[in-house]
């Protein structure tokens, strides 16, 4: 419960509040100009307090983080179970937070100083207020896990975007964040939130990893599971084709020098075969000419005489029988020339056929044991292809396996989300007995304001814990808010019944922004009554002039519950009592908050 908000400087207007309806009232006064607005008396400033004393993060020129406020230090006294501690943080320290009357009892408390005051970084007095208010303990694994900063937005909602949905305190707030946070207030299981919200993650990596494999983007997977089977047969057929080759493969100790003279003998057997076709060619030249020779006829040596008569003297004219004699023993001498290069001929064919019959056994010879064995460079260039084949198959096997556990894992994501599906069933049914009365309290606070009973809806989804809201007359800005109103007060008095210190709820006055007269009496009435009836504390800034006098009980007086007026008539009148001009902004950093 909140007990007190003061600061350090005089000018500030201390607020002291008690159980129950509490309310900030921003009056107008007569002497206002028209030019005067209630926006800047401090009503947001209160809600921007009360968070930086319950740790919130401080951004440089938003909310107290600018110059005009830089030596103030505020200061909150509210109680922690039966504890009431003094709580002050200064806006130009903001990671130190000083706590005083805190006992020993809690748990990883910082040591006490002299002065009897507990000095927590703000890390260590957000993580301290979890467990006191929420009984949150530290997280194995921080990842989604629900956060105090968080689960105390529902409680003190500040921004415009706080009262847009009733499960959402932020704008761009995850699905995760909201389920994890929800299910914690309403007694559901909020590590379901969390499970589902990996089973998510896993889901997307895989569907990212799929999108990379197809577009050829993964270095270690190229290709689908049907190409990858269809290139590992082939490389078996060539490695078992390359195996068997190997496996007959000989490798004669003078296979060079046997290749070298194999190739000289080729050498030598053209050489010779050619010899010889030459040789052919004079034998049969021979042989015809052996054949055709004949002894010129006396009528033709007469005739060359005679003509040899016009050109030669007579003192060198042979007689006819001498002619004839000569010319006898010329074709005589041809024929035995003829006969002996004949025969010569025949004997070197007969060599040259010989020796082609040897150079080609011998090198048939060479060429047989060249075909049988291989050389010692060519069955290491084998060797090589081989190993390069097994390394291409061992490649291609690892991505078929890592295509398979894709799958398998995608298979297991799929049974992993149905198994959650039925544990997330049986665990909403064991627990109705108790998210049954924050649902319960949200129908009695909605038929307080509408006569209609509301609906608190908790649904299960294949993706989660799904909320929603209904009231009969929906649609109007007004019933929004009061959706927001009676979802609030209902957690606030469900956490009451569960014996958590979280026992206060604070609400700026955009919360009754286009709400009905008739609503807004009956919401300030309700919050009335069940903080009342279960000593808790309803905060409520509101202006004047959105108090519903006329729609009011008449044992009802509003008045009773206002703990401070702020006036716009001079700046005493404002809660930090100056007046400054903040620094300018955009509309979204004015209206954004995280929730930190």
């Amino acid at each position: 419960m909140i007990h007190e908000i003061r600061a350090n400087m005089p000018s500030f207007r201390p607020i002291r509040f008690t159980s129950g309806l509490n309310v900030v009232l921003a009056d107008r006064t007569e002497d206002s100009s028209r030019k005067d607005t209630r926006n800047g008396l401090g009503k947001s400033t209160l809600i921007e307090i009360i968070h930086f004393c319950l740790g919130a993060n401080m951004n440089k020129g938003r909310g107290l983080a600018i110059p005009a406020l830089k030596e103030w230090i505020f200061t909150m006294e509210i109680s922690l179970g039966d504890e009431r501690i003094t709580v002050s943080r200064a806006v130009a320290k903001p990671k130190t937070v000083t706590v005083k009357d805190l006992g020993d009892d809690w748990p990883d408390l910082p040591d006490i100083e002299f002065t009897g005051e507990r000095s927590f970084t703000q890390e260590q007095w957000k993580a301290f207020l979890g467990y006191a208010l929420f009984s949150l303990t530290p997280p194995e694994a921080p990842k989604y896990n629900p956060s105090f900063r968080s689960l105390i937005s529902y409680f003190v909602r500040r921004g415009h975007h706080a009262f847009g949905d009733p499960f959402s305190h932020f704008p761009n707030q995850k699905p995760w964040n909201k389920q994890v946070h929800i299910a914690l207030l309403l007694g559901m299981d909020w590590h379901l939130a969390v499970q589902w919200q990996q089973i998510k993650d896993q889901n997307t990596e895989l569907k990212d990893l799929h999108k990379l494999v197809k577009r050829g983007a993964v270095p270690y997977i190229r290709g689908n599971m049907g190409e990858l089977e269809a290139e590992r047969v082939l490389l078996l057929q060539e490695i078992e084709e390359n195996s068997r080759t190997l496996a007959n493969f000989k490798v004669h100790p003078q296979y060079e020098s046997i290749q070298q003279e194999a190739d000289q003998l080729t050498e030598k057997l053209h050489a010779a075969t050619n010899e010889n076709i030459l040789t052919a060619r004079r034998l049969k030249l021979y042989q015809q000419a052996v054949e055709s020779e004949e002894a010129p006829s006396t009528e033709s040596i007469e005739q060359v005489y005679k003509e040899m008569g016009v050109v030669f003297s007579e003192t060198i004219r042979k007689s006819l029988a001498e002619a004839k004699e000569f010319y006898a023993l010329v074709i005589k001498d041809r024929r035995r020339f003829l006969k002996r290069e004949i025969s010569r001929l025949e004997h070197d064919m007969t060599e040259a056929n010989n020796k082609i019959r040897e150079l080609t056994e011998t090198r048939g010879n060479l060429l047989q044991i060249l075909s049988e064995h291989g050389a010692m460079d060519e069955m290491e260039r084998l060797r090589e292809r081989h190993g390069s084949k097994c390394e291409e198959l061992e490649h291609i096997k690892r991505q078929i396996e890592q295509l398979r556990q894709i799958e398998s894992r995608e298979r297991q994501i799929a049974r992993d989300k149905a198994e959650l599906a039925d544990l997330a069933t049986c665990d909403h049914e064991e627990r109705r007995d108790t998210w049954e009365i924050p649902v319960g309290f949200f129908n009695l606070n909605s038929r307080a304001l509408y006569r209609v009973p509301g609906h608190l809806i908790i649904n299960l989804s294949d993706s989660g814990f799904r909320f929603n809201i209904e009231i009969r007359k929906s649609g109007s800005d007004g019933i929004g808010k009061m959706k927001i109103f009676c979802f609030d007060l209902a957690i606030l008095e469900f956490c009451a019944n569960r014996d958590l210190s979280i026992d206060f709820l604070v609400h700026d006055s955009e919360i009754f922004d286009g709400v009905d007269a008739r609503q807004r009496a009956a919401a300030l009435e309700r919050a009335h009554d069940v903080t009342e009836r279960t000593g808790t504390q309803y905060i409520c800034a509101l202006n004047s002039d959105m108090v519903p006098h006329d729609d009011f009980h008449k044992e009802f007086d509003l008045d009773r519950y206002v703990r401070c007026r702020l006036t716009d008539g001079e700046e005493s009148g404002t809660l930090l009592g100056i007046i400054f001009d903040p620094p300018s902004k955009s509309r979204r950093e004015r209206d954004e908050t995280t929730g930190n």
